[in-house]
């Protein structure tokens, strides 16, 4: 069941590009909690840890506006200034990219991988909500019997597994892209190894750049532990070793 639902987590919150391009953003927001006159900033998690705001923008009548340059398609923020917290994942590139963010949902477009992006969302977006409805159906109806809950835990293996087939079309479809880089990091238990080795062979040189994200270099630690499992038989033998000796010594 916990492999069932950890899809759920992940969704309730992909085209390289070479060569230096410049990008734009606009962007409309409302947002509780924001208004004119404050601040957000575009940045980055470095090491996949630590934000570093690179830009900044001032709501203006509800508005924001981005511009720059930049010779990758890079994961960023967009971030309330004031608490970090995370408005939205934008993939910077080369392009217009427009920006609608609200209470209920975030949507970025305008440009390839992010207009990728969000069509995988609103694919997900379904499936996420019909697991949501049964998975509260199970815990909170207490007059199903036992062959309905069944039944429902049935509904829920198959719509996880679509979601996750989903995912898994999409990785393969646009590995090339950050995008499915991003997704391959979240679903990585989905692959075999040599799928996955198959997979990170297909990563171009300008998606390995870990200095906005750590994507790349998380997957190959994956690859190694995977390839690579370690002996804990060493350890253990020790372990046992040593208790035989104390209780010799008893």
């Amino acid at each position: 069941m916990k492999k069932l639902f950890s899809l759920i987590t992940l969704m309730v919150f992909l085209v390289s590009c070479g060569g230096t391009k410049s990008y734009k953003i606009d962007g409309n927001i409302a947002i509780d909690g924001l208004k004119d006159g404050d601040t957000i900033s575009l940045g980055y998690t470095k090491d996949g840890a630590e934000y570093t705001p690179e830009a900044y923008a001032v709501i203006k009548d509800g508005k924001f506006n981005f511009a720059g340059n930049t010779e990758n398609c890079k994961f960023y923020f967009l971030v309330n200034h004031l608490t970090e917290e995370p408005l939205a994942i934008v993939f910077l590139e080369g392009g217009n990219i427009s920006a609608d963010i609200n209470n209920e949902k975030s949507v970025i477009s305008g440009t390839t991988s992010n207009d990728l992006f969000t069509q995988l969302q609103e694919e997900f977006s379904a499936k996420v909500m019909q697991l949501q409805e049964k998975q509260m159906l199970l815990y909170l109806d207490t007059t199903l019997t036992e062959e309905q809950r069944e039944g429902i835990v049935k509904e829920l293996e198959t719509l996880s597994e679509e979601a996750s087939n989903t995912a898994k079309e999409f990785i393969n479809n646009n590995i090339e892209t950050m995008p499915a880089l991003f997704m391959l990091v979240q679903f990585a238990n989905m692959f075999e190894n040599e799928e996955l080795n198959a997979l990170i062979e297909k990563i171009p040189e300008e998606n390995k750049d870990s200095e906005n994200n750590c994507f790349f270099s998380t997957l190959l630690q994956i690859q190694e532990q995977r390839n690579n499992p370690q002996d804990f038989s060493d350890y253990f033998n020790a372990l046992e070793e040593n208790a035989d000796s104390t209780a010799a010594a008893e």
